[in-house]
Order: C-alpha cells, then structure tokens, then sequence
C-alpha cells in the first residue's frame, strides 16, 4: 500500500465546471499546518489505518513493492452446502481460519524463529572459527549489561559440592551443599529468600509447587521447608534417600534411596501413594520425563529402567552401559517432546535415545573426562558435566551442530580447571547454565539455550505474589490422578474399543484395580484375611443366596472402661493385631477347635445320641 500511494503522486486538480453559488474550493494534495509547535500532516497518507486490508482488486497483480499473495478462497466443499446464509457464514469462517493461520505463519517466521533456525552463536567455517572456541569473558564482552550481569560466580570453600535446582519459572534458584548449607533466593533481583546451616549431610534438593517449599533430601530421611527455611514436615517414610524428582502436574514427589526403593508421596494431601522395590540396590542416576512424567533410574550395573506408581515392574529396562550410570536427561524441547532420552555412563560414553525403538542408541560419543551430570535445555541444547568442565552439544537427533561441525563437537566449553561439576541445570526461559561444584555455583551464558516464548498460565516469568496464589489453587484443583501417568501419552484422551461396542461383562467394566483396593479387601483378594468363620455360618440361607460371594464383616463395638483400663494406645495395638496372620496364633486356634470338637462329641455319647465303638475296632472311630 505504502509503495501504490509512492506511485500515485499528489491529486491533481479537477476541470472547471459551470460556476457555482458556494465558490470554488481547492481539491488539490496539501499538507496541513497544525501550528508551530507541532509538525505539518499529510491527510492523505494517515487516513489509511495500519489495520486497513488491501482491497481483493490488487491481491493478484504486481505493486512496486513486488508481487502481493494469492487471493485467499474457501474451500469448496462448502458449496454443497445448500442454505444460502449458512453457506456465507462458512465460508467467512473458513476464509477467517486461512488467514489466522497465514498470520501465524508470518510471526512465527519474522518474530519467534531465531537466527539459523537455533539460535546462538554465528560463525564463519570457511575461515575456521568455531563456537567451541568463544570463552565467557568474550560473551559476556559481546552481550548487554543485563544478560552480562547473568554470569557470576557464588564462592564458599570448605562447604562440599553443591546441588543445584531452579523453579519452573526459572526466577528462583536453591542451592544445597553435601555439608549441610541450604539457600534459595531470586538470583535475577539478587534478593535472599532462605539461608539454613542444617549440619547435615545434604543428598539433593528440591522445589516443589513454587519458591515457597523445597525439599531437602538429608542423611536419615526428606524433610521439607518454607521460603523462609523453617521446617514443616519431616517424611519419615523416605529413609536414606539419594535423588529426588516433583511431578508438577500430579503433586508427587518421588524419591529414590540406597535401599533401591522408589516411593511416591503426593504432597497435597501428606499420603504416601506406594512405594516399589527395583531390586536394583541404590540407583546412581534419576530424571523424569515432562512430558509423561515417567521417572527414569540409571543403575550400578548398567541399565536404566522406566517407573511410573501403577506397576511394580518398570515399563522398560535398557542395558544402557557397561558401567555404572551416572547421567541420565530427557529433551523437553518441541522437537523432541520428551522422546528423545541422554545417558552418561561411567565408560565415558554420552549415548542418546529414542523412545520409538529402544534397540538401538541414535548416536553415541565418548568425552575426555567421566561424565557425572547431565541437562538439556528447553531448546534442546545438552549439557554434559564431569571433571574440569561442562560441554555444551546441540542438534544431537540431528546429527550435528552447524556447518562443519559434527556432533561430536561441543557447541561451548566452559572450563572449570581442577574442579568436578556434581550439578548442571539449564535455567528455564533463559540462556543461563547453573554448575555447582566443590567450591561454590557458577552461572554461565550459553547463547541459544532457553526459550523466549512463555506460557503465563503455565509458567510466568514475571509472577506477583496474587497471581501464585491463584495458581497455586487453580493447580490443586486441575491435579492430575496418578492412575494417568503412562508411557504412551497417546493413550489418554481415547475411547477403549472394547467398552465402546460394549465388551466384557459389567464386573470387568466397573472392576477397581488392586492398587484402588483397601487394605481388608486386598487381604480378601489374596486369600490371607484372617476372619472369622462363625460370622459367614450365622448367615441365614436366603440372605447367603441373595448375596454369594460376599463375606459379611462383624462389626466391633469399642467398650470404653474406666480411666487407665482402655487406653488409647491399648485400642491402637488392638485394632493393629486384626488380620495379622501368626503361626502360634493358628496353632492355638486349631487346639481349641479340635477340644471343643472332643468335647461336643463327650456331650452327645452322654445323651446317647452317638453310640460309641467298643473293642478293636474303637480306633477307626
């Protein structure tokens, strides 16, 4: 448009005509002066809207500026359509979609998509420069201020290791030393939320729904604590624990020990949901994927299995290595979408993954130093963590990493001389990677690394404190059953086949899981519920018809004695010692049974109405 009023030039006055009572008026392009403070406007020019549409007459023919698009037309199924107002307002609605999706197409291509289509560091190849090379003095020299104050380094010597932990937002960040040092604060305002010295050895760190709780996995078991650092609650359930992984969606908080017990707590409502043995001893590694919320366990001799709290078998078990394994991270990027699985194994080798074929790695490279971390970005980025430094690789499915280089190439090194990464986190929404280390946290810059669109109802970088504690509800309300979580997330969503036509009796359809099932009625399922057998015999004939099947439960009155004699722990032990199946307790019972036997048959020999067998042949009863 702005090229045809370019071409067109001013209006040109028009032919006199026979003269007229109100005079003559000048028609002519002018610029109007609007005084002398404020600049001379073209009228003609700012009359057209910049939401104005160009008129369909110049959608198929050659501007100055170039060729425009193709006139967009409905599709022409909606001709069929055999109402005259129905088939308009169709075809409006369809022409509408086109055009949504043509500008769509336009943001995405000049707004979202970043330089290269990843982003990052540019380099010449032809005159041998390569991204590997670039240190953080020279990033930090290249980039703004505010992206420059993003690199720091947090010292503290004589602290241990650090392990590292980011919100989902990535505002804030937790940091937990193997001596006991404990800290979160907002490292984007610099402002300290919580500072503890716990004295104790510290495994890993955790935060859960928001910045206000965090976990802390110690020495004898998982306790959790406010923003503040005071504690709330201590998990006693959770013994030794090692790693520690939250499931945002389904508010599970997992965590594995040196016992090799994976257990499931769901911190909404303070109940441990199950708790499985890998038989695997204590597991070196563990990730989940975010996209399925599988949790994955890397093992001392070599594999890596796949958990979820509806089975007591792991979906998938993987001999990833031939060593122990010590990295285990799944790609969060769009391209992935949680497919795509890394290990690092104590050989040195890096292998990738895809969850579509478990055969066969996709590819496979060895590092100078024995990897013991490992992280992808959100735009895929991998970071792989070990002694002396942290490499940085990219377009790993891809087979590669930019022009002349292959993937065996590292896109950035950041070298940390004599020290040994134990922690490496990407921070979400950013291009900061989080290293913690024997002698503190360093942040560093990896150009290309977060991603710059974000989901405000999913994760807002700019959060308030109203707008959390709207999440925070909205969150708990939308809380995804346990029951869901699967390794085929195409599965949801879907009408099972058999149930659709009606298959299988109403028992099958409307049938619990064992894992739905209550203590008494898993004991009943199994056979081992210790009930009595006088309450199923006092059952009359017609009520034991109407209900086959069920075994009727005699209810307990609880008489309450005189102070001191029913106590409340004496009730706690009486109800504990029900359906408790003891060998000496049996053999008692089968006593009394057989006296009581004896002595019926004594009482009906006395009336005479059993005769009793004298002689030889008494012993045959």
């Amino acid at each position: 448009m702005d090229a045809l009023i370019a071409s067109a030039g001013p209006l040109k006055k028009r032919k006199r005509g026979p003269p007229s009572s109100h005079g003559e008026r000048d028609q002519s392009h002018r610029t109007v002066d609007r005084g002398p403070s404020k600049e001379a406007i073209d009228p003609s020019t700012l009359s057209i809207l910049s939401s104005t549409r160009m008129p369909s007459a110049f959608h198929a023919r050659n501007l100055a500026s170039g060729s425009s698009f193709s006139p967009l037309r409905p599709d022409p199924k909606i001709s069929r359509i055999a109402d005259k107002k129905l088939r308009a307002k169709v075809a409006r609605e369809d022409i509408a979609r086109q055009r949504a999706a043509l500008e769509r197409a336009d943001v995405d291509e000049w707004l979202n998509a970043p330089q290269s289509g990843q982003g990052g560091i540019e380099v010449d190849a032809e005159a041998d420069e390569r991204t590997w090379r670039i240190g953080q003095a020279e990033i930090v020299r290249e980039v703004g201020v505010a992206s420059g104050s993003k690199k720091f380094d947090l010292k503290f010597d004589n602290m241990g290791s650090y392990a590292v932990d980011y919100t989902r937002n990535g505002r804030f960040m937790a940091i937990a030393s193997s001596k006991g040092h404990v800290a979160t604060f907002d490292w984007q305002a610099g402002k300290l939320g919580a500072e503890v010295q716990l004295k104790d050895h510290v495994r890993d760190i955790k935060f859960l729904q928001s910045e206000s709780f965090f976990a802390v996995a110690q020495r004898k078991c998982v306790f959790i604590y406010d923003q503040d650092g005071v504690e709330l609650h201590k998990l006693k359930q959770h013994i030794d624990p090692i790693h520690m992984e939250f499931l945002p969606y389904h508010y599970l908080l997992s965590t594995v020990g040196n016992a090799g017990h994976l257990k499931y707590h769901d911190v909404s409502t303070g109940v441990l949901l199950t708790q499985i043995a890998t038989h695997l001893g204590a597991p070196a590694s563990m990730a989940q994927n975010p996209h399925s919320a599988i949790i994955h366990l890397g093992h001392a001799n070599g594999t890596m299995t796949l958990w979820s709290p509806n089975m007591s078998t792991p979906h998938v078990k993987l001999l990833a290595h031939l060593g122990p394994v010590r990295g285990i991270a799944i790609d969060p990027s769009e391209g992935s979408a949680g497919r795509y699985c890394a290990t690092a194994g104590l050989d040195g080798v890096v292998k990738l993954w895809d969850a579509r074929n478990w055969g066969k790695e996709v590819t496979s490279f060895s590092v100078r130093n024995a990897p013991t971390t490992l992280d992808y970005s959100s735009r895929g980025m991998l970071a792989v963590g070990g002694k002396a430094g942290v490499g940085v690789y990219r377009d790993l499915a891809r087979g590669g990493v930019g022009a002349g280089q292959s993937s065996k190439t590292p896109y950035l090194t950041l070298p940390l001389p004599g020290l040994a990464a134990r922690a490496a986190r990407f921070c979400p929404f950013d291009d900061v990677l989080a290293v913690g280390h024997e002698r503190g946290v360093s942040s560093l810059l990896v150009p290309g690394a977060g991603e710059a669109n974000f989901d405000s109802a999913e994760a807002d970088v700019f959060e308030s404190h109203t707008r959390r504690r709207e999440r925070d509800v909205r969150a708990v309300l939308d809380k995804i059953r346990p029951e869901l979580i699967t390794l085929d997330t195409d599965f949801l969503g879907h009408v099972d086949p058999a149930k659709a036509k009606g298959g299988g009796t109403h028992a099958e359809r409307e049938a619990r899981s064992f894992r739905q099932l209550g203590r008494l009625e898993r004991l009943r399922a199994s056979g081992k519920a210790d009930e009595d057998e006088d309450v199923a015999g006092g059952v009359e004939d017609d009520e034991a018809d109407a209900n086959v099947g069920e075994v009727p439960t005699k209810k307990e009155k609880t008489k309450h004695k005189m102070r001191g004699k029913g106590t409340g722990m004496k009730r706690y032990l009486a109800k504990k010692k029900k359906n408790v199946i003891d060998p000496a307790l049996i053999a008692v019972r089968d006593k009394v049974e057989a006296q009581n036997r004896a002595d019926e048959l004594a009482a009906k020999v006395a009336r005479g109405e059993v005769v009793k067998e004298k002689g030889a042949l008494a012993r045959f009863g």
